[in-house]
């Protein structure tokens, strides 16, 4: 057969090239604009907890010579150097569910002998504080609600509505642990103890209703506020109205008061408000100067679209149960029916569990808003403890929601717990599937984060 020359210079430049292609990496051409033609010699690896991006690396190649590290983060920009010795390094104030660049570089004298570069993004959720207030084991350890109210000697009791007390081990329960109604959390210094088993009776609530011992009929909490040495705790008395695991309906609320230091239950009396059972007193409470203020969430329209108002009332502080005063719009009615809708809060229907507390000598009112499940939580700021709202902030968006069955509602600022310029706000999670708060305990069990009490003020 007769070849074609020129088509046999072709074939062996070809065959040439591709035995060059098949060769270890040494023999491709380095890029002269890398350092160290773009090989790295750093492995790192990043882990997060609330605003918290912690850096652990090695270096594979440690023969290399270098003076110190330097690293660079994006957002917030923020440069560090390093010393040769380390292996570990932090960055705080990362902002949650955004991707940040974290650039790691072996710096001699003023050259950089090699870098690598990751991408990071964190969820903004406090795993550390969420595992001391709802532990495995000790105290509550699954539930929601999550109001919270400081004690004067520096203890927090937080308000539990339906909960467990059972451990749990690898993330699960056993299916024959029990359910409460309400549990009680007290908080004190790191430390978690739970209040349950109304008059001796271990498998009661916290709190029970009078003439209602089997709970037949039982209390969701509201908040609450300190006056002297007593303790008073709004409950919203429940009962089974409807069909499934959304059939509960609203009856009244009553007053539970407690001695303090020892939290003895001393009286219940029920609210002297009388009006619609759509309104609901109770839902958050201030102590401020002389007055209590009592806010109630009221459901103008209560379906996919919802449409909420904000009523409030005082009482003289040292006398909740008397003399409620309601606000008008201007001034103060003994009149409930003369109360008015708070103005400035009608873009963001208010969730049926929120708070009011106060900050920098503002006024702030928290609720996430209550379209189902939107799982964004808003903030707004007032001069006074009735408004008018103003500063609508969006300080986060959950994620749960995004999970087949899974549900976030109602969060509540905690406010006396702060660090480094930030305050603790937490939400409640829940399971459309019931069995899963068994076999799954994180989907019941309320998530925390820290936001900036900058953001809320700005």
């Amino acid at each position: 057969m007769k070849y074609n020359y020129n088509h046999m210079v072709l074939l062996s430049f070809l065959l040439f090239l591709l035995a060059s292609c098949s060769k270890s990496d040494d023999s491709i051409r380095k890029n002269p604009f890398e350092p160290d033609g773009g090989h790295t010699y750093i492995k790192i690896a990043t882990t997060f907890n609330a605003d918290t991006l912690s850096l652990s690396w090695e270096l594979t190649n440690p023969e290399v010579s270098f003076d110190n590290y330097r690293i660079e983060l994006s957002q917030p920009v923020t440069v560090k150097t390093v010393e040769k010795g380390e292996t570990t390094s932090y960055f705080t104030r990362v902002p949650y569910n955004e991707p940040v660049s974290v650039t790691l570089s072996l710096v001699k004298g003023s050259e950089v002998v090699n870098t690598n570069t990751i991408q990071a993004k964190i969820d903004g959720l406090d795993k550390v504080i969420a595992g001391i207030i709802i532990p495995d084991q000790g105290s509550v350890t699954a539930g929601d609600g999550m109001y919270s109210i400081p004690l004067p000697d520096g203890r927090s009791i937080f308000l539990m509505g339906d909960s467990y007390i059972g451990t749990v081990t690898n993330g699960q329960r056993p299916t024959s642990d029990r359910m409460y109604r309400n549990t009680y959390i007290v908080y004190d210094n790191g430390k978690v103890s739970a209040i349950y088993g109304y008059g001796g009776n271990r498998n009661a609530s916290a709190a029970v209703p009078p003439g209602y011992p089997d709970e037949q009929k039982w209390y969701w909490p509201g908040h609450g506020f300190v006056n002297g040495d007593k303790l008073y705790i709004f409950q919203t008395l429940m009962y089974q109205g409807g069909e499934g695991m959304w059939g509960f309906m609203y009856e009244t609320t009553h007053i539970l008061e407690y001695n303090l230091p020892g939290l003895e239950l001393n009286k219940i009396t029920p609210i002297p408000f009388n009006g619609s059972p759509d309104i609901h007193y109770g839902m958050a409470a201030l102590n401020d100067g002389d007055y209590n203020y009592i806010y109630a969430q009221v459901d103008i329209r209560n379906d996919m679209d919802p449409i909420t108002e904000v009523l409030v009332a005082r009482t003289a502080v040292g006398n909740p149960y008397d003399n409620w005063q309601y606000y008008n719009g201007s001034g103060w009615s003994i009149n409930p029916s003369d109360a008015v809708k708070l103005e400035g809060l009608s873009t963001v229907p208010v969730s049926s569990q929120f708070n009011v507390f106060k900050l920098r000598g503002k006024y702030v009112l928290l609720t996430q808003k209550k379209t189902f499940n939107s799982g964004e939580i808003y903030t707004f700021i007032a001069d006074n403890p009735t408004g008018p709202w103003r500063n609508k902030q969006l300080i986060f968006r959950t994620y749960e929601q995004n999970t087949p069955h899974l549900l976030t509602y109602n969060a509540m600022a905690h406010p006396q717990f702060e660090k480094d310029g930030m305050i603790l706000v937490s939400y409640n999670v829940n399971t459309e599937v019931f069995a899963e708060q068994f076999s799954d305990v994180s989907t019941y069990r309320p998530r925390f984060f820290w936001i900036d009490i900058d953001k809320i003020m700005d």
